[in-house]
């Protein structure tokens, strides 16, 4: 008969691997480029150096002074890592529904685990393209309701995330910040059953192909993603202080909202090589939208387009010689170029069950006839390199909101 102690050996030594696998490698082709480290992990925080400056090699005469150099420095950065988590729960009715058929068990722990690995995957992509703010809603022009700009349909994907009170900050697909006014929004209703929620002021008309809505206090508990380093304040470290190790920031700073097509993708790229001088990029990554428009503007010049399958089966094209891949979570109007082998998943372990005091991984819920067991990752995303990356921004996605 099957019980417990069977479903959690199924969940150790069964599954675990193929989670794990699922959620390292089938989530994001950049996320499978990088490296997963433990080495550097000590404690509850890793210890990374960001090494910049200029070595000193050069030619000379044969009896001249050797060449000198900036000379290489480096700055010493102690980052906590974020706890990762994702849950998985049976019913105590499911399970003994399925005790005397194991083929019933096993179809009932795979799907289980396959809700698992998605919702994973969805967060974790979530978190990939953020500055370390939790992405509460992404939502159209049409989620707008009939009483202006003030009530929003996320629907049933997104509703959970609010809370009647909760400040937000909302940005378009050009990063622009549209709330009005811009430093305080609360959310005054949430409204479960239709997936509309309500804000205390409505938002700024403006010329926007998609809409983030993001918590306005950081908690601190989300995962750095690629946006940090575009902050002014990434890591504990003020860029003013260290212009060398600043990325390649690239926007459009007009007052028209252009579009991120073929090209102002090119003269982004143009820049950021020149910004960086070596090691260029192995890997572009923006939105949907933007990757059609640069595909349409390449046909349209009759331009050979190559195909490019990236890192864990994904497929892209490849522009300017780079393998280009979108992803609907990365923020409409932008597009990153970035050298993968500067970026690390520092971790204490790779993804693992929680184990109870007795060494179990599956608990009764208190007051409820269900188990729960929680994966659990500690772990952040770090660049040691920011000066080797590049973002394009405050683009729009859509040619029709930029006329």
């Amino acid at each position: 008969m099957i019980t417990t102690a069977t479903a959690e050996n199924a969940l150790r030594n069964i599954y675990l691997d193929t989670v794990i696998n699922d959620i390292n490698k089938k989530t994001n082709p950049f996320l499978t480029m990088i490296e997963e480290n433990t080495r550097i992990a000590s404690g509850k925080n890793a210890t990374v150096n960001i090494r910049y400056g200029t070595a000193s090699v050069g030619a000379g005469t044969e009896t001249g002074d050797l060449p000198v150099g900036d000379g290489e420095k480096s700055i010493e950065l102690s980052v906590p890592l974020k706890n990762l988590y994702g849950t998985f729960q049976i019913s105590d009715k499911a399970l003994k529904a399925a005790s005397l058929d194991p083929n019933a068990f096993a179809s009932l722990l795979g799907g289980e685990m396959q809700n698992l690995v998605a919702a994973a995957q969805n967060n974790i992509t979530s978190m990939l393209y953020g500055n370390g703010k939790k992405l509460l809603a992404v939502f159209d022009e049409d989620a707008f309701q009939n009483n202006g700009r003030q009530s929003i349909k996320v629907g049933s994907k997104y509703i959970n995330n609010f809370t009647v009170g909760m400040h937000l900050t909302v940005q378009n697909g050009a990063g622009q910040t549209i709330i009005d006014p811009a430093e305080d929004n609360l959310v005054s209703s949430v409204n479960t059953s239709t997936g509309i929620i309500t804000l205390s002021d409505e938002l700024l008309d403006n010329k926007a192909d998609r809409y983030y809505i993001y918590s306005f206090d950081d908690d601190g508990t989300s995962m750095n993603g690629i946006d940090t380093i575009f902050l002014q304040n990434f890591y504990g470290i003020n860029a003013n202080d260290y212009p060398e190790i600043a990325p390649c920031n690239y926007r459009d700073n007009s007052e028209d909202l252009h579009v991120l097509d073929e090209e102002a993708a090119l003269e982004f790229l143009d820049a950021y090589e020149e910004y960086c001088q070596s090691m260029p990029a192995d890997i572009i990554l923006t939105h949907p939208r933007v990757k059609k428009a640069i595909f349409e503007s390449l046909k349209s010049t009759r331009s050979n387009i190559a195909t490019a399958e990236l890192a864990g089966g994904f497929h892209g094209f490849t522009f300017n010689g780079i393998p280009l891949y979108s992803d609907v979570k990365c923020k409409a109007g932008n597009l990153y170029a970035l050298n993968s082998k500067s970026f690390a998943m520092h971790q204490l372990c790779d993804w693992t069950w929680l184990s109870n005091e007795d060494g179990s991984i599956l608990k009764q819920q208190p007051g409820k006839a269900t188990y729960m067991a929680t994966l659990v990752k500690y772990a952040d995303l770090i660049c040691d390199k920011p000066f080797l990356q590049g973002r394009c921004s405050n683009f729009s996605a859509l040619a029709s909101k930029a006329e």
